[in-house]
């Protein structure tokens, strides 16, 4: 029989076996002889050299086995030889109440990383969205004014700013924390040299720099967490750029006012006593000579009905609407002058034909500047205030000289779609849409004017049909006659520009342009009754719209989906980085590295040394481990250093995978006795410490073989 005992001085998870060898027969064999084999507690196998060892004295017993017979086997029996079976491969040992009670950071936990990683990817594609439909709308409504405009500027920008300083601090504390844990990770592992584990801070270094470093040291998952951070740094300012104001130019919706006139023969009390007629001349000959603007809904030779402008939508805008409008043409032209001198010297007569009218003026020598207007003799005969007239002009300066124009009025009723100020009622634009008819809008009214007694004729406004006039009607008809080719001149800026006008047809251009104007101006009092229909308008004027910026959108999201997938890379492999580490506490504190150090083979060699260049020098050329069980920084040869886990059997690293940097891999081939090694596990192993006796080891299942 065999017995068990522990020699003083022997490590104390070391076990020496005194054997009893018995053959057969019962005789004692009194040589028997002694193996220590270490059984560390908690042992979960032999190493791949130690194994191969046993396999080797297991190969040489067994050719003495067959040298020496089965007269001459012997049997060794132990006691509680049951401690001594193949242990089963099984994660390190870890206490039930620290299983119960593992630190894992804030930021680490599921229920803190997966909803950032949702938000960020949810706000990737969000911020794509809202992009879209800030393109279709024309952006948002900003609500802004002049008066609360810088406060809404910080209401726009801040928003987005805040969300993204909250993403960059979720994410930054993550890195801190995965920096923090970094040499813990290194250290359960195995094998750690000191700058890997116990002289490691990657919390100390710049955030832009510790990247490379942690590449260098092959903490992968590290340098990926450090560049994610430097991505975030974009986060604020491109948020910032996010939401810029703009003044566009917007349409309003559709709204419906009133009309106030239509068309139709007005002859009211103004029109019989030609008040309309000289207003409208000396209006449009101050209109060419002072640059003034035309009257509201007339643009010559344009003249719109008018409507109500949407003054309580805004005053900086146009108004669009399709309603009617009168095309008035002056038709003049340049005609050559026969110029007759009297006899006797004093005056000229003046003779003008054009389209089958003819006019024939007389001046004196009493002026040396002479203007005026008349109606020409026409066949067939027209009635006067439809005829055409003829403006003609003379001038001594600096010989005699004369010309005509010859203008022969008409006009046109159309459907057009005007654009109009809404401040001024000034017309900006006129679109032509077709021939107004009796079935055009705002048609009620218009048949004494299409029909009898016009039949679509214009008034030249120089001749009237009056009847019995007195003589203020005659002087403002005389005045009317008179006003317009007295702007003419005026426009010609004095007598020696007057005297250049006769070359060309710079008289008939300004001719034509203020009779047209005044034309225009007449048809809007003369050809439009008062009227009140709806009208449905458009308006359009300058908003403050929010809108997203492209670039900074588009970056944003980009970044945002970046760091998404790479943080998920980063939990997923640092969860599994970090398996077997069990932390009973929070590290980082003072008494935490004493509680972890402590009463350990590396607080003896740390012991008296203050100086950093002193530990290093210290730890030089030495290797750690942390025990799991214990929470206790395990030194290379220290007891109990390989009892948790083995270097031989340490799991690699996620990242060092894929990155294809293997660490090195245990080699377990098969023995020659036909012993099959077993196969590596997919974590790490115990590792069975080297033998403190000198004899060889025994295997449990070994059996002895005495000499003869």
């Amino acid at each position: 029989m065999s017995s068990l005992t522990h020699n003083p001085g022997e490590p104390f998870d070391s076990v020496t076996s005194a054997a009893t060898v018995v053959d057969r027969t019962g005789n004692v064999d009194e040589a028997g002889y002694k193996s220590a084999i270490q059984t560390p507690p908690q042992s979960y196998g032999p190493s791949s050299s130690r194994r191969t060892t046993q396999f080797q004295n297991a190969e040489i017993l067994n050719s003495e086995h067959k040298l020496y017979g089965d007269e001459h086997v012997q049997f060794a029996t132990y006691k509680g030889a049951e401690s001594f079976s193949t242990p089963k491969l099984a994660p390190p040992p870890v206490a039930a109440d620290q299983r119960k009670d593992v630190w894992i950071p804030l930021p680490l936990r599921a229920f803190f990383w997966i909803p950032l990683i949702v938000v960020l990817t949810l706000g990737a594609i969000a911020l794509e969205v809202v992009l879209y439909y800030s393109h279709k709308n024309q952006g948002f409504s900003s609500g802004q004014t002049e008066r609360d405009k810088l406060a809404l500027h910080y209401a726009y920008t801040l928003p987005p700013v805040i969300v993204a300083s909250l993403l960059v601090a979720m994410w930054a504390s993550t890195d801190a924390e995965i920096k923090k844990m970094q040499p813990y990770v290194d250290l359960v592992h195995g094998d750690s040299p000191p700058k890997k584990s116990l002289l490691l801070d990657y919390t100390r270094y710049n955030s832009l720099m510790v990247w490379g470093r942690a590449a260098m040291n092959r903490h992968y998952l590290v340098a990926l967490a450090s560049l994610m951070v430097i991505l975030t740094l974009s986060f604020q300012p491109l948020a910032s750029a996010l939401l810029s104001v703009r003044e566009i130019w917007w349409q309003e919706p559709d709204m419906t006012v009133q009309n106030l006139k239509a068309l139709g023969l007005n002859q009211n009390i103004q029109f019989n006593d030609l008040t309309y007629f000289m207003a409208g001349a000396g209006y449009s000959g101050a209109s060419l000579l002072y640059t003034l603007p035309q009257p509201p809904f007339t643009k010559s030779p344009y003249t719109v009905a008018p409507f109500q402008l949407p003054t309580s939508v805004t005053t900086n805008g146009t108004a669009l609407a399709n309603t009617t409008a009168i095309k008035t043409e002056t038709g003049c032209v340049t005609v050559p002058v026969n110029m007759v001198k009297h006899s006797d010297g004093t005056g000229w007569t003046n003779n003008a034909t054009y389209n089958q009218c003819s006019i024939s003026f007389e001046v004196d020598v009493s002026s040396r500047i002479l203007f005026g207007s008349d109606l020409p003799i026409c066949d067939p005969i027209v009635l006067p205030e439809f005829s055409p007239v003829v403006f003609w002009y003379f001038s001594y300066i600096p010989s005699a000289r004369a010309a005509a124009s010859f203008c022969s009025p008409k006009m046109s009723f159309l459907e057009v779609n005007v654009a109009v100020d809404v401040s001024t009622g000034n017309i900006t634009k006129v679109t032509e849409l077709r021939p107004f008819s009796t079935s055009s809008p705002f048609s009620s009214s218009s048949s004494n004017v299409t029909g009898a007694p016009l039949n679509g004729q214009a008034y030249n406004g120089l001749s009237f049909n009056l009847t019995n006039p007195d003589r203020f009607v005659l002087a403002r008809q005389n005045a009317t006659r008179l006003q317009l080719p007295a702007a003419v001149y005026a426009a010609t800026d004095g007598p020696q520009g007057f005297s250049d006008s006769f070359n060309g047809d710079l008289l008939t251009q300004l001719t034509d342009k203020i009779y047209g104007v005044y034309l225009t101006l007449i048809s809007r009092e003369i050809y439009f009754l008062p009227n009140s229909e709806p009208i449905t308008v458009q308006v359009r004027t300058f908003r403050n719209r929010v809108f997203m910026s492209d670039v900074a959108t588009h970056l944003l999201a980009v970044a945002m989906l970046v760091l998404a997938f790479f943080a998920t890379i980063v939990h997923v492999f640092h969860r599994e980085d970090r398996r077997f580490l069990r932390l009973a506490h929070e590290p980082g504190t003072i008494a935490s590295a004493v509680s972890i150090g402590a009463q350990t083979g590396v607080a003896e060699v740390l012991a008296d040394r203050q100086g950093g260049r002193d530990m290093k020098e210290a730890l030089r050329n030495k290797k750690f481990r942390f025990d799991p069980t214990s929470n206790k920084i395990v030194m290379e040869g220290e007891a109990g250093y390989e009892d948790p886990a083995s270097p031989a059997f340490r799991r690699h690293s996620v990242m060092t995978q894929i990155l294809h940097r293997p660490r090195r891999q245990p080699s377990l081939e098969p023995s020659s006795s036909g012993v099959s090694a077993p196969t590596t596990p997919d974590f790490r192993l115990p590792h069975t410490p080297k033998s403190q006796s000198k004899t060889s080891p025994l295997t449990p299942t070994a059996f002895a073989t005495a000499s003869p």
